[in-house]
């Protein structure tokens, strides 16, 4: 059985959010999850919102985890009715290390609260969250995704992200990537001090989430510089993105304590698959144009060849 598109995710070394699912018992919140407990950083969940996913690091899983240790199509775990609601029943698809349920070895086993469930060298909690449960996993995902100076994905987040979406685009679609840094950083630094120079790092952060499409993702690779991709876009529209969020920056003035001064932007853009087809490639496509647009004079766009 499998899901479409939109359902699928991918995860690299770590597991990704990928909806909410609520099940309602005696007018109790409850979301069903899978917490990863290691294998993985501690906290990253796996929400479980249709009635049927298949895990493993195939390609065709609902939810792909890139671990040597779980099976191409490792388990399925859907939906069951039961007097009390929805559960949860997990059945295993004959993989080479089995999967195990509080340390037993199950071919098909129903799911409780708290019950540790093991595929190769992933370990997981199932659990039903309450609202504050739910409030704590959203902060606790917050701060390992997100940078909390620009309220950009860390650079392991957005990877993921790019990756799982690499994946959902197959061979019909395309996406750009844009490498973004920040032109006369260091005379900000210098004539007003570090703090100006955050301050001017954190509205970037701001101004670019606050301009990219909802479908778009953007990161921070390293300390001002953000990298951002456009799914099913090809580099002429997403050029025009570009050089919005580019005019936008230079026309806007930062005050530091009464200092008031302007800032630009360079950016580099490249298409997959035409620019690479691994992220490595992409990123290292994007950043040549990044270097040529520096080399260009700055406060410009510019495209792989």
């Amino acid at each position: 059985m499998r899901m479409d598109d939109t359902a699928k995710t991918n995860l690299d070394d770590h597991t990704m959010l990928i909806g909410g699912a609520d099940i309602r018992r005696a007018g109790t919140f409850r979301k069903a999850a899978l917490v990863v407990l290691s294998g993985w950083e501690i906290g990253h969940e796996i929400a479980l919102v249709e009635d049927s996913y298949i895990l493993g690091r195939g390609q065709q899983a609902c939810v792909r985890i890139a671990a040597p240790s779980v099976s191409r199509e490792h388990a399925r775990i859907i939906r069951v009715s039961a007097e009390e609601g929805d559960e949860f029943e997990i059945t295993d698809l004959g993989s080479s290390n089995g999967t195990f349920v509080n340390d037993e070895p199950v071919t098909t086993s129903r799911l409780r609260h708290g019950d540790k469930v093991r595929m190769g060298d992933v370990l997981f909690k199932f659990v039903l969250q309450d609202e504050a449960d739910a409030r704590f996993y959203d902060d606790l995902r917050q701060l390992i995704h997100y940078d909390q100076l620009t309220g950009l994905l860390k650079m392991d987040a957005f990877k993921r992200e790019l990756d799982a979406e690499i994946h959902r685009a197959g061979a019909r679609r395309t996406l750009t990537l844009a490498m973004t840094d920040l032109d006369g950083l260091k005379k900000v630094n210098d004539t007003h001090g570090h703090l100006a120079g955050r301050m001017v790092v954190r509205e970037m952060g701001a101004m670019i989430r606050h301009s990219i499409r909802k479908q778009d993702r953007a990161g921070l690779y390293g300390g001002d510089e953000a990298i951002i991709f456009f799914p099913e876009t090809p580099l002429d529209e997403a050029i025009t993105v570009a050089e919005g969020l580019r005019r936008a920056i230079q026309q806007r003035t930062f005050d530091f304590h009464g200092a008031t001064f302007r800032v630009s932007i360079s950016q580099g853009l490249a298409e997959w698959p035409r620019h690479g087809e691994t992220i490595e490639q992409l990123i290292h496509a994007a950043d040549g144009a990044l270097y040529a647009a520096k080399a260009a004079g700055r406060n410009c766009v510019q495209c792989a060849p």
